[in-house]
């Protein structure tokens, strides 16, 4: 019968078939000699052969049983990390992938509204207006076709409000992916976007304004386009013409939840600056630096790593 044998050099253990009592050859883990005691009532036998332990072809079994203890132990040792320290570790892991999933959206967004800029000469207005200037609809139905979704702006009827129930009835069942948050989950109908404008006086979006990218005359590479956000009174709809509202903000993403950008991933906030490049700013960055992003025209001069 087989008996269980440990390896003084590399502390493995082994069954070890009982024709092996009382010999010497070499541990199948580590390659180290070791000799097989004499397990009790044993007698020492002869090797099946001359050749050295090591070379056997019986020990095939052996030394499979022995990789696959050390395989589940160190499957053991990983999950009993995962278990003790992977609540964080996970958790870091999710952040980063949100992280990089919402760049990637906001790197799109920022593209279709400079494509927008490029063909127009100016930005979209944050909001369309009727006659009595009444809000209308969002600047997201107006980058649309930017966004490889003629189909869904072709359906929306703009000489009438965005909550129109003829706009409802296509736009409650529709929202281009690239608004919805990558941690969001499945699109919950109805809901609204998780990507917003900063409006404002001194923005890029005055109130259902126009602002030419020519008229920048800050590092473009140190101004904020696009920003997530979770609102504390959040749009009904994607289509709501409503943003974030610069002159409520303080510059503290983490003293003032809800009118600053932010709140959908621990640690920070995802934006886009107005050369279309992606990046996630910490919560404890200064009010004041956070603020002068803002501003398209501030004459605010920024240490050049102060996006990296």
């Amino acid at each position: 019968m087989p008996f269980l044998f440990t390896c003084p050099h590399c502390q493995t253990k082994t069954q070890v078939d009982d024709q092996y009592s009382g010999h010497s050859g070499s541990c199948v883990l580590c390659g180290q000699p070791i000799e097989v005691p004499l397990f009790a009532g044993e007698h020492p036998k002869e090797p099946p052969t001359s050749r050295p332990l090591k070379h056997r072809s019986d020990l095939r079994v052996p030394r499979l049983i022995a990789t696959t203890i050390v395989s589940l132990l160190l499957l053991t040792a990983f999950f009993f990390t995962v278990v003790r320290f992977g609540g964080r570790t996970m958790e870091t892991l999710s952040n980063n992938r949100d992280q990089k999933a919402s760049m990637r959206n906001l790197e799109r967004i920022a593209k279709a509204l400079n494509a927008y800029a490029a063909d127009h000469g100016t930005y979209p207005p944050s909001m369309t207006l009727d006659s009595n200037n009444v809000p209308m609809h969002s600047w997201r139905t107006l980058i649309l076709p930017y966004l490889g979704e003629q189909s869904l702006y072709d359906q929306i009827d703009f000489d009438l409000p965005w909550d129109d129930p003829k706009n409802r009835q296509v736009t409650d069942y529709r929202i281009p992916q690239v608004y919805v948050h990558p941690n969001a989950g499945p699109y919950a109908m109805g809901s609204g976007p998780d990507y917003f404008l900063i409006t404002g006086p001194g923005t890029l979006f005055p109130k259902a304004a126009a602002f030419s990218p020519a008229e920048i005359t800050d590092d473009p590479t140190q101004t904020l386009l696009v920003v997530e956000g979770a609102p504390s009174v959040p749009p009904m709809s994607w289509t709501e013409p409503m943003d974030l509202d610069f002159t409520l903000m303080r510059g503290s993403l983490l003293l003032n939840p809800g009118i600053e950008p932010g709140g959908l991933i621990e640690g920070g906030v995802a934006v886009a600056t107005v050369d279309g490049r992606g990046h996630f700013i910490q919560d404890t960055i200064e009010p004041s630096v956070f603020l002068a992003l803002v501003t398209p025209n501030g004459e605010e001069r920024l240490p050049d790593d102060t996006l990296d």
